[in-house]
């Protein structure tokens, strides 16, 4: 899943005005940029979404508000649709009315057997009880890892691990693993929103949000061997807003780029290659999910995609996607709908291509 992640989504959601998702062309050479089934999305149809769900929406509670989903295979199995979804949410203590606006201090696991159709019981597995975490506690990100689960996280004091061999009992590491670097592109800043992805050699791979000026945001990468001990990649940050040259056709992206996602895949030629998905905002305030992708999963730079593979009226962010033989799904939090009434974050579901046949949906 990754500033709070813009946790207090509320806000910044509603910035979003009209978007809509295009083909994801390279900016340089466009057909050499990993494709196959990465985009564009298109939002799930009310027969493709079961659980009593209302479409494109796979999870809603107005009173914990689910957001920023990180999801994770439940057998290891791609083949079949079973997943495991980790969210953060603001617990309602009973005493005054919900607030959507509030930071996230739960991270809670949700069940779905059809893949994206989500239970309607949730387990919590952390919550913030270290004193480097302060009162916050968000931003899952969910790897394997041998016989564990690692789930990443953000707190007030940078990105914290903790692991589990079942994916609901899970013991924190000491500290932070990812904490303000004292010198560098981002020295002093805390990093947020982490998204990890184990490489084939083993290695895991972290791509983090940091917070600049105003708005801004960018887009670290750091590596670890044991997931553990983290080393920052590169000396400035490996994805950054870009700056308008046509002040009446802005970039999608040219304000910030956050909550990085990463994604193994296969180029055309079936080298191993890697796709990051981001939450991108543009001059005007609109927020949709970018595509950036390498050749190479271990170095290089992100060659970015020209057009949003996801966009929409209500202010798509927090990436997360998962392949599948033959599709991808893509799940982001938005707001619930465009009434009044439906101003909360909801988490709603994607898939690409656009003509993709789903497994069936959940029942009532």
């Amino acid at each position: 899943m990754g500033s709070l992640k813009a946790r207090s989504a509320l806000g910044t959601l509603a910035l979003l005005g009209a978007a809509c998702a295009t083909l994801a062309d390279a900016e340089t050479g466009g057909d050499n940029l990993p494709n196959a089934a990465a985009g564009p999305f298109r939002a799930l149809r009310s027969d493709e979404v079961g659980n009593l769900r209302s479409a494109p929406n796979v999870l809603v509670d107005d009173e914990t508000f689910p957001r920023d989903p990180a999801i994770l295979d439940a057998d290891g199995d791609p083949s079949t649709p079973a997943v495991f979804g980790y969210f953060a949410v603001t617990p309602h203590d009973g005493m005054s009315d919900p607030d959507p606006a509030a930071p996230p201090r739960a991270i809670v696991r949700y069940s779905a057997a059809d893949g994206r159709s989500f239970d309607r019981s949730a387990t919590t597995v952390l919550t913030p009880q270290e004193p480097w975490e302060g009162s916050i506690i968000g931003a899952p990100a969910v790897v394997r890892v041998g016989d564990e689960v690692f789930l990443y996280y953000m707190a007030q004091g940078g990105i914290g691990l903790a692991r589990s061999s079942d994916g609901v009992t899970f013991t924190k590491a000491a500290g932070p693993v990812l904490g303000p670097a004292p010198i560098g592109w981002d020295a002093g800043r805390v990093p947020s929103s982490p998204g990890v992805v184990r490489l084939d050699d083993g290695s895991l791979r972290m791509f983090y949000q940091v917070a600049g000026d105003g708005a801004e945001q960018r887009i670290g990468e750091a590596r670890s061997d044991d997931g553990l001990t983290w080393e920052r990649v590169g000396n400035a940050a490996v994805l950054a807003p870009r700056a308008d040259v046509n002040p009446e056709d802005p970039f999608y992206d040219g304000v910030a780029v956050g909550s990085p996602l990463p994604v193994l895949a296969k180029s055309p030629e079936g080298r191993p290659s890697l796709r990051v998905y981001y939450g991108a905002r543009d001059v005007l305030g609109r927020l949709s999910i970018g595509l950036a992708a390498r050749h190479d999963a271990a170095s290089g730079p992100l060659e970015r995609a020209v057009s949003p593979v996801f966009g929409g009226s209500l202010g798509p962010t927090e990436p997360c996607v998962v392949v599948r033989p033959g599709y991808s799904l893509l799940w982001v939090t938005q707001l619930e709908g465009s009434t009044k009434s439906e101003q909360i974050p909801a988490v709603a579901a994607a898939v690409s291509p656009a003509d993709a046949t789903l497994p069936a949906a959940a029942p009532p």
